[in-house]
């Protein structure tokens, strides 16, 4: 109901989610602002996707609580970031995804740096020539 879709809806709607307000008012959309998550809940959802098993390696811990510092508390960051490391007990791998989310891309107009930077690392850790061309049709 807070988006406007009160069940039992009786049509189709669309749900735009943007970071950028002038998307909403040229759409003409109803804005519900949803916050970034709390440190906290950032690192238990990164843990449920990386996988517990990244806390036995104690070497590895502050480079994955920096990747996820990287991530700003945004959740499909999260979820994408900490997917693609899944398994990996590197710790030099792990470093080179912290370089990858803190170097600098510039920007486009109007997209948050972070972001940004996010999508890239997301695309470039897809393994699949027709996914990464599939990332960039939907982008």
């Amino acid at each position: 109901e807070e988006v406007g879709i009160p069940q039992p809806s009786n049509g189709s709607k669309l749900v735009v989610t943007t970071r950028m307000l002038d998307v909403c008012r040229y759409l003409e959309c109803r804005e519900v602002k949803m916050p970034t998550l709390p440190e906290h809940d950032a690192w238990s959802l990164f843990l449920e996707k990386v996988g517990r098993d990244v806390l036995n390696y104690p070497d590895l811990l502050p480079i994955v609580e920096s990747v996820v510092e990287q991530c700003a508390g945004l959740p499909l960051a999260i979820v994408t970031v900490a997917s693609s490391m899944k398994g990996i007990t590197n710790v030099h791998e792990w470093r080179n995804a912290l370089n990858e989310l803190s170097r600098c891309v510039r920007g486009v107009t109007g997209l948050d740096e972070k972001v940004l930077q996010q999508l890239q690392f997301s695309y470039d850790h897809l393994n699949d020539e027709r996914v990464q061309h599939c990332f960039l049709c939907c982008a």
